[in-house]
């Protein structure tokens, strides 16, 4: 995956909706060494919302929050909200993206579309693994309402979410092996997808246990961006009039949506 050094220079902005600061700083260093050099980073993190999304209410209030990140980080620097500017929002469940996408001028992607996309463009069906037995249902839905359906095998879950994939690294690996090998076995899946952001790298271990290629989330999102030239049009929208909101964000929704 490389760009020539001619090619016009472009961002990308990882914002983090997960609370975790220590995460988003992983991330951004994952995302450095996938990136070609004519990319610059950023990274932000969400002020307020779970540590890691986790559940249907967390991924609720992610969704707020994207805005707020978004918003926060656009009044410390407003020349991001450009064409040339992506933003990863790095969560599976890709909270706030819709909303991102129509009120501002860069182009938005999260990374449940960007990594399913990137492994439909690979062929075959993809099995999806993530941590944490809340997730399967939230998947299923984004799946149901995007058309990535025909290209997913299935879907399995670990019972612990991602947040605590490192502190019992080995028991992560083998009850991710065990759940591949079973979307290879009875769901014929041709390849796995490791999601979510707390299970980013764990493809690298995964990978020399099962048979068919493994790909991590965080880095298929990261491929497809390099290897995409995203067109965005602004869906104009009304100033909002807000109450309760975060100053950055009540002025971003007040003032003309760019």
């Amino acid at each position: 995956m490389t760009r020539s050094e001619t090619d016009p220079m472009r961002h990308l902005l990882i914002l983090n909706p997960n609370t975790d600061t220590s995460l988003t700083q992983k991330l951004a260093v994952r995302a450095r060494a996938l990136l070609p050099g004519n990319t610059s980073i950023s990274s932000t993190t969400a002020c307020l919302g779970a540590s890691y999304i986790a559940c249907r209410a967390s991924l609720a209030i992610a969704a707020h929050a994207t805005l707020d990140a978004f918003a926060r980080e656009y009044e410390r620097n407003p020349a991001l909200a450009q064409p040339d500017t992506t933003v990863l929002i790095a969560c599976f469940g890709d909270p706030g993206l819709a909303a991102l996408q129509e009120i501002t001028q860069c182009s938005v992607t999260g990374m449940a579309h960007a990594s399913l996309q990137s492994c439909r463009n690979k062929g075959g069906r993809t099995g999806i693994i993530t941590g944490g037995d809340a997730w399967k249902p939230l998947i299923e839905e984004l799946v149901a309402t995007t058309n990535f359906g025909p290209t997913i095998a299935g879907i399995r879950t670990l019972p612990e979410s991602g947040e605590h994939a490192s502190k019992s690294l080995e028991k992560t690996v083998q009850a991710l092996q065990e759940n591949a090998l079973d979307l290879i076995h009875h769901d014929h899946a041709d390849h796995i997808l490791v999601a979510g952001a707390g299970l980013a790298g764990l493809d690298k271990v995964l990978s020399s246990r099962i048979p068919v290629p493994v790909y991590c989330s965080f880095a298929e999102s990261i491929a497809y961006i390099a290897a995409s030239s995203f067109g965005h049009k602004v869906t104009k929208q009304a100033p909002l009039t807000t109450t309760g909101l975060s100053v950055p964000l009540s002025q971003f929704l007040q003032g003309p949506i760019i």
